[in-house]
């Protein structure tokens, strides 16, 4: 398993992706501490999702989440009353 650091894996990313492509796992270190690790993705888990999708069960991310068109609680309260009310209302 190759390391490296955050700003080597920042300035490299291709290369690690190459890397990983290949069948190599990466672990990426913060100041000489193990932060992360870039692994392929197994066969078992890309067919599993295939098979999810193929179901109707989850659907494929089309990007990241626009969180300004989420509609904010009507009324006064801090966002943490509406949310700790909402959850009640669901038991």
């Amino acid at each position: 398993m190759r390391t490296v650091s955050i700003t080597e894996a920042k300035n490299r990313l291709s290369l690690l992706l190459e890397w990983v492509q290949d069948g190599e796992e990466v672990l990426i270190l913060n100041r000489g501490v193990p932060v992360a690790r870039l692994a392929p993705v197994s066969k078992a888990q890309d067919e599993a999702l295939g098979l999810l999708v193929r179901k109707g069960l989850v659907r494929p991310g089309t990007g990241r989440p626009r969180l300004q068109a989420l509609p904010l609680p009507e009324g006064r309260g801090s966002l943490l009353e509406h949310l700790l009310t909402e959850r009640e209302e669901e038991e």
